[in-house]
């Protein structure tokens, strides 16, 4: 006798969820989480200064993560687009792709308007 399980499992749930999302909406939850990663094995990699690993990784991960960050105002730009018609609906998501963007602008505000004293 076989008893199926009448809740749905989670790999359903997230496939029926993930095929209603389109790749513009996606991409801007990987970009959110490749951003960061790149910060996170930025600290990793301060621990090995004067080695390889930081004289290769430093600068790599510093230009992947910008590279995220321009990735994120082109896929804010192109949601914005796709989406002005019904702007109120999908300001959830041109917000959360917009995240890696908006931290670099906020930050460089601030650090801008510091003064030395």
């Amino acid at each position: 006798m076989i008893i199926y399980n009448c809740y749905p499992t989670f790999d359903i749930t997230l496939s029926i969820v993930l095929r209603n999302i389109n790749w513009t909406k996606k991409s801007g939850i990987l970009i959110i989480v490749f951003c960061l990663i790149t910060m996170l094995l930025a600290q990793i990699v301060k621990e090995y200064r004067g080695t390889w690993i930081y004289r290769y990784g430093a600068p790599t991960l510093l230009f992947a993560f910008y590279g995220g960050v321009f990735l994120s105002f082109i896929n804010t730009t192109f949601l914005f687009i796709k989406h002005k018609s019904n702007l109120k609906d999908n300001l959830i998501w041109i917000f959360l792709s917009a995240i890696p963007f908006l931290y670099i602008g906020i930050m460089m505000t601030i650090a801008m308007t510091r003064t030395i004293d």
